[in-house]
Order: structure tokens, then sequence, then C-alpha cells
């Protein structure tokens, strides 16, 4: 990452957080990437659906043992509460109709979940939606499919699995 990238936010996706929080075979390559992002925040749905992806190693995948997912489950649960105390990402209201429009007309026209969906309608149209240029928001992924139309959408995307950090 190069200097004029370190202040650059970056959207991080529930995949990026189990991979961070648990331990995978792409793990070591996510967390190290991971320690490079100065500025991360995630939406309330991303944090939910990776307490769900832990609940789902464990429970019925048996990846996770019970120690391993309560101790990924508090350090997932400490970083966003830290992230979300800081105070400074105020979340859109998922609830209000114009927004829920935006989110159901890009699911219909892309296929994606509605949880993905919120992630691109938050970036585009979010707290951070104002910054533009190199400092726009990236969204840290290692969902392929989300990046496929991340890009379609143009929203800088970082396949953080596989790629270095997007220069633009």
């Amino acid at each position: 990452m190069t200097k004029s990238d370190a202040a650059t936010a970056m959207l991080v996706d529930a995949s990026v957080l189990v991979a961070v929080f648990s331990d995978e075979p792409r793990s070591t390559v996510v967390r190290q990437r991971w320690k490079t992002i100065s500025l991360k925040y995630t939406t309330p749905f991303c944090y939910f659906e990776a307490m769900n992806i832990l609940k789902s190693k464990w429970k019925f995948q048996q990846k996770l043992n019970r120690d391993s997912y309560r101790k990924a489950c508090s350090s997932l649960t400490a970083w966003f509460g830290g992230a979300t105390r800081a105070g400074w990402v105020q979340d859109k209201d998922f609830l209000e109709p114009v927004h829920f429009q935006r989110v159901r007309a890009l699911v219909d026209r892309t296929g994606l979940d509605f949880s993905d969906a919120f992630q691109l309608d938050s970036i585009k149209f979010g707290y951070f939606s104002v910054l533009s240029g190199d400092s726009r928001v990236i969204l840290a992924t290692t969902d392929a499919e989300l990046a496929k139309i991340a890009k379609l959408e143009r929203v800088r995307v970082w396949n953080i699995e596989l790629e270095d950090v997007p220069e633009n």
C-alpha cells in the first residue's frame, strides 16, 4: 500500500471478516493484507453475516471447535464494536423506502443477495460516498461474484485474497 492509499476507507465484506477472525486456507494472506488497511469498516449486515458463517462453521460444518468459535466471535465483535463506537461511520437507515427501493432494484438487476446489495448501496450512497477519485471507498472482499458485480456498478473493489490493492 502506498502512502496515498493509507487513508482510503475500505468497506470490509463478511468473507474477509471470516478469513481474518477464523482459520481458513486463505487466512494468512488475507490477514497480512488486512493489516495494511488503516481505515476499515463494515456494515451491520456484514457483521451479522460473518457471525452466521462462523456459527455454521462451528455447528454444522465442524470446521471450528467451540473455543475457536467463541474466540472468533469475540474478536470480531470487539473489532466491530470499536469501529462503530468510534462514531466516524454513520450507517444509512436501510429501512427508508428510497434506500430499500435502490437495493431491491440492484438485486433484481444483478442477482445479488440483499446483504451484498446493501453493501454496494452503502458505498455509493452512504457516509463515505462523497469521496472521489483516489479517495473513493474500496470494497475489500474474497467473493469473486460480488467483486465482478461491484466493478460493473463502478465501485472500487479489491479481491483481498488474490489481488494487490487497486490503484484507482
